[in-house]
Parts: C-alpha cells; structure tokens; sequence
C-alpha cells in the first residue's frame, strides 16, 4: 500500500479506496462482500494490518481451490480456467497475484501450489484425496499420504491414510477418501427420499461425508428422507447440517421395518445451519427425518445426516479446528509434492479458532550461501515448540536501507511448521538489492513480525 498515505487509508470514504477498487464504487470488485468473508471467517480485525494478513488467507484458499477444482475434473468438464485478472496495470487493493511492486500475495502462493506438474490435494465436496499429473510421463509406485493434526499441533493417527497408487501422464488418480467422522453411523450408509432434484443428483449425498455436496428434494411440503444403518444401532445423537434452504418444521422418526414410525423429537422453529440434537437412547435400524414445512420457497436442501451411538463422545478425539497434511513420494521417500489445508468440521468456514494460536519459537539458519554472490540463498525455517506454527509468512528487507527486497522468487511461502518440524525455502533475488546486508523477517499468524537471520553481503 505504498501509494497511499495513512491519512488516506484511515477515511475509507476517501476517493483513493475508489480508484484502486476497494470502495463504495468500486464495482464488480465487490469489497463488501469481501470483507465480509475475511471478517466472518477469520474474525473481525483490530486494524488495517491483522485484516491484511486475514485477507492473505482467504486468497490462498481460493486462488488454489480455483485451480485444484480444475485439477479435479481435467479433461472430464473442465479443459481450462480464465482469471480476471492476475495483475493490475496500476497500484491496486485486488486482482492480483503479485501487486504493484512485485511483492507476491496470497493469492500467488495458492495458485503455485495448485499448478505444480505433479500435485496432490483434498477435494474439499467428498474429502478425497488425489493426486494430479499433469505431464507426460506416467508415474508409478508413488504414496499418498494424508496425517490429521489438532488445533495444538498433535497428529491424529486414527483419521490419516496413505495408499501406493499410480498416475498416468496427463491425468488423475484418487488415493483414498478421508473420513473425519469414524463414529457417524450413517457414514456410507443407504439413503432413501421421497424426491430428489436433478441439482442434488442423488440422496445419498447426505452420508457422503462432505459439505460440498447435498440432497436437495422437490419444491413442495412435506419431504422425507431416511437413512438405513443396516442394523439395529443404539442412537444417542442425530447432527443436521442445513443449507440455506432449511426445514422450519420436521420431525425425526425411528423404525426397525421402515414401515412402522415412531416419532422421537419434533422441531417446530427451526433455523437451519447445524443442528445437533440429543435424543433419548433408542435401538433402531432406520432413521427418518420429515420436512413438514420448509422455511423458504425452494426445496427442503441438507449436506449431511450424521447418526451417532454411544460411540459419539470419541468424536473430541478431533479438535472442530483441524489440519490436513498431505504428502506425495517416490519408492525411495522422497518428497514430489506436498500441501495442506486447515478445516473445522464442526461449523464450516469458521476459522476463528486460529487466533487462538500462541506465539511460538521459531529459528531460522542460512544453510546454503555458496550462489549467494548471485543472490541466491537456501533457508530452513524451525518450530522449536510444542505447538503449530501456523500461515508463516517470510520476507526480506535490506539490512541498510531498511526497504522490500523486491522482486523475489521463493520456493514457498506462508509455510505451517508443525512442532520439531523444519522447512527449507529456496531465495532469489537480483545481487544489487541485497548490497548492504540483508535481514529475514518471520510472521507468524496473529504474532509480530520478528527479525530472524542477518546474512552479510
């Protein structure tokens, strides 16, 4: 934001958010219902720079979701993707991978991340993982690999997989699909509904496991849609995830025959999102949910239909703020691709639990410097605690002057260190700039930035 003053940049009324596409009349840009994101998502901002590194994040997650949902149907429906665009003419607040004065964004580093030539990823919809080449070489023998992490860092053995798959040139493989609910008896389960519309495509997306996909039923009242567990189950605890078009009025109902139903909880105010309803402990093999009237004109439209036993209380296991870290090697071990995502899968997109983080002790050694007459340098980055470094983000300034080194290349950015683990971030940049000496600043996410490496030149 060097083109504008703090003056200016404190009166958002003032005609510079209008011309560099962040006011009120800033058009297509939609700033409203950006901010609205970061803010909902990320937590309301204390000031200009907290809602900065807020933004950071949502740029990442959809420039990479973009292009991974690209990845995920190559050469099935989607031969491309067209960007408005990837960089501005001029000094700008949007519409950029790298901005004004070649310093990348977030949006850069999840676009990178996403269109490297042998990649692999989350499908956010039915949580499988796959991996995507998009070269022409066929690879082979390669392992998946997914490990699921707690707010505080503490990998869940019980929720990881991994799997050898191949992959051919030019081409997708899905490894695994994950399942972040171990304990929903309806997982996977058969589903039968009075209607389903085309857009749904079918009921059983309710027990899929994702919140990207859901059964949608015909424009009318009333709709039923339940759920065979295959045998008789003990049920405590029934979870709705609505979306916006929810049952203002329903009942559940139990039945060991599906065809005799008994009623077990009536809601007559219902107000869609997720609903978590504790029922008096009974053994059934069905469970029915009936949409006596819908809350909007469309269709009753819902994500998933969890069903939990007495197993239920295990679900803590799993913090509702989780991360997935996913890996991609050859026979020998080595890394060809790796990425991750953070997740709550208790109430979607609500990543407010991040800034609950604490600080953490980070190191950071120059472990390579034999190019570094060429302004090239290799870095490795240390969580020395027993916690998660969360959305890294590295940078550097001269030593002397004090200003960016800008233009940069690195080899990654915005980097989660899990505690003990290191990362090494590969540093380019034109000799002249670093005249003078050059310092390596750390932020980690919700914590101040720290000077962490002075390397002399």
């Amino acid at each position: 934001m060097a083109f504008a003053t703090d003056e200016q940049l404190k009166n958002e009324d003032d005609n510079v958010w209008n011309r560099h596409f962040f006011g009120k009349e800033a058009s297509n840009a939609n700033p409203i219902n950006y901010k609205k994101t970061v803010n909902t998502q990320y937590g309301e901002s204390s000031g200009l720079e907290e809602f900065c590194e807020k933004a950071q994040m949502v740029n990442i997650e959809v420039m990479k979701g973009m292009y991974e949902a690209w990845n995920d149907k190559m050469w099935n429906d989607a031969a491309g993707i067209l960007i408005w665009m990837s960089h501005p003419a001029y000094p700008s607040f949007v519409w950029q991978t790298y901005d004004y004065y070649y310093d990348p964004t977030g949006a850069y580093w999840g676009a990178k991340k996403a269109c490297e030539p042998l990649h692999i990823q989350w499908n956010s919809s039915d949580n499988s993982i796959k991996a995507v080449n998009t070269t022409a070489k066929d690879v082979k023998g390669v392992i998946a690999k997914a490990t699921i992490y707690n707010l505080n860092g503490q990998e869940v053995p019980s929720y990881g997989q991994n799997r050898k798959i191949d992959v051919a040139g030019s081409n997708i493989a899905e490894a695994f699909t994950l399942n972040f609910n171990p304990f929903n008896l309806a997982y996977g389960k058969n589903v039968v509904a009075s209607s389903s519309t085309t857009a749904s495509k079918s009921a059983s997306m309710v027990t899929d496991g994702g919140f990207g996909s859901r059964w949608e039923s015909e424009y009318r009242d009333p709709q039923w849609i339940y759920i065979d567990l295959g045998q008789e189950e003990k049920v405590e605890n029934v979870v709705l995830r609505w979306e916006t078009a929810c049952a203002k009025k329903y009942e559940l109902q139990v039945s060991n025959d599906a065809k005799e139903w008994k009623t077990v909880y009536t809601n007559k105010e219902g107000k869609g999102g997720t609903e978590q309803i504790e029922l008096v402990p009974i053994v059934a093999r069905y469970v029915k949910l009936v949409g006596i009237s819908r809350a909007t004109q469309f269709g009753y439209s819902l994500f998933e239909f969890e069903i939990y036993g007495e197993t239920a209380k295990k679900i803590e296991e799993l913090t509702p703020l989780h991360f997935i870290k996913l890996e991609l090697t050859d026979a020998k071990g080595s890394l060809l691709s790796e990425n991750f995502y953070w997740r709550n899968g208790l109430k979607d997109l609500d990543y407010t639990p991040l800034n609950t983080l604490s600080d953490t002790d980070l190191s950071c050694q120059l472990v390579d410097k034999s190019k570094l007459s060429e302004g090239k340098m290799k870095i490795v980055v240390k969580n020395n605690s027993k916690t998660v470094a969360f959305a890294n983000r590295v940078r550097l300034i001269n030593k002397t002057t004090q200003k960016r080194v800008l233009p940069i290349i690195m080899s990654d950015n915005y980097i989660t260190l899990m505690p003990g683990e290191e990362k090494q971030v590969n540093i380019e940049a034109a000799p002249e700039l670093l005249k003078g000496g050059a310092s390596v600043l750390i932020k980690q996410y919700g914590q101040a930035e720290q000077n962490k490496l002075d390397i002399a030149y």
